[in-house]
This record gives C-alpha cells, sequence and structure tokens, in this order.
C-alpha cells in the first residue's frame, strides 16, 4: 500500500511539472512565429470600480489575437501605453454593466478600439485583429 500511494504522488507530481512546464512556455507553441497567434497581456488587469455606492474589484486577463507574430516585441514595447488605456477604461467602468453578457461585449470592443488606437501612432501596420477576455472576475 505504501509504494502504491508512492507511486500515485509521483505521477501526480510529474503531471503537474509537465504542466507547468506547458504553461511556461517550455513546452513549445503551436503557433508558429512569423504568423498569426496570442499574446496575452500580463500582468492581469485589476482596478477598483463603482457598483452603486459600493466599490468592487475588476480582474481582467487579456490576450489579442494577432496576424502577424513577428510584431509582438514591437507591441509589447509600448505595453506602458496599453496598460494605460487599459486601466482608465476599465476604472471608468460600473459593475451593474458588466454583470450581462452584452455588458462584457461592449467592454471587449472598446478595449479593442481603445488599444488600436492608442498604437496607431507607434505600430505601422498594427497587427491586432481581436481581443479575448481569458478570465473576468468582480468581486
Amino acid at each position: 500500500m505504501k509504494y502504491l500511494v508512492s507511486f500515485f504522488v509521483s505521477i501526480t507530481l510529474l503531471g503537474l511539472s509537465s504542466f507547468a512546464l506547458a504553461s511556461a512556455g517550455g513546452g513549445g507553441s503551436d503557433a508558429p512565429a512569423d504568423g498569426p497567434g496570442y499574446l496575452p497581456l500580463k500582468p492581469a488587469f485589476v482596478v477598483n470600480i463603482r457598483d452603486g455606492k459600493k466599490s468592487r474589484f475588476l480582474q481582467v486577463q487579456i490576450q489579442l489575437k494577432l496576424s502577424d507574430m513577428t510584431k509582438s516585441e514591437k507591441i509589447l514595447h509600448h505595453d506602458s501605453i496599453i496598460r494605460h488605456t487599459m486601466l482608465m477604461l476599465l476604472s471608468g467602468q460600473n459593475a451593474t454593466d458588466l454583470y450581462s453578457t452584452v455588458g462584457k461585449e461592449r467592454l471587449r470592443v472598446k478595449a479593442l478600439d481603445g488599444i488600436k488606437a492608442a498604437l496607431e501612432h507607434e505600430i505601422k501596420d498594427l497587427p491586432i485583429d481581436d481581443l479575448y477576455f481569458t478570465n473576468f472576475i468582480i468581486q
């Protein structure tokens, strides 16, 4: 029985370490470096938002869909502009507007338009095709 428990612990740890390696990017990428792909904006955005007279936290994780991953470094070079634009947009939201799917979709479109507008003078032929919320928490 002792060996069986040890075996399962070893298998579990091996699985977790493989997952951690793949999550960290060590497991390779399916997207070609010169084609389309997804660019995560890290760390997650965390802002205070209003919910009536109460204050709440909004945490949003975002990924940009790029038509050309070779420009991802140029986009990340302007991370300060992106983060400022997103923090101003997100902190101006009202929690009750974001509880619905329609409200989240409106915010997604505003975020995409805001980032594109902020970067249009910085990067020629901006390759941002879309923006996705990969985590969205109101607390």
